[in-house]
């Protein structure tokens, strides 16, 4: 279980019915929390498109003479 914090968050009416009509009245800030947690737990690279890569199982492609 997480810590909680209370705190208050202003949305516009349009936005509040979105969410009061996905999640229910009483569960908005479990939705709100789940969109917040996949929006900043995302890891984008360099380039913004591509996904992170791992470079261990990269092979030598070098010549051998």
């Amino acid at each position: 279980m997480y810590m909680v914090k209370k705190t208050t968050v202003l949305l516009r009416d349009d936005v509040y019915q979105i969410l009061k009509e996905k999640a229910g009245a009483k569960k908005i800030s479990s939705l709100i929390n789940e969109i917040l947690v996949e929006y900043f737990a995302k890891k984008g690279s360099m380039f913004g498109t591509m996904r992170r890569v791992d470079i261990s199982d990269l092979r030598d492609h070098r010549e051998h003479l």
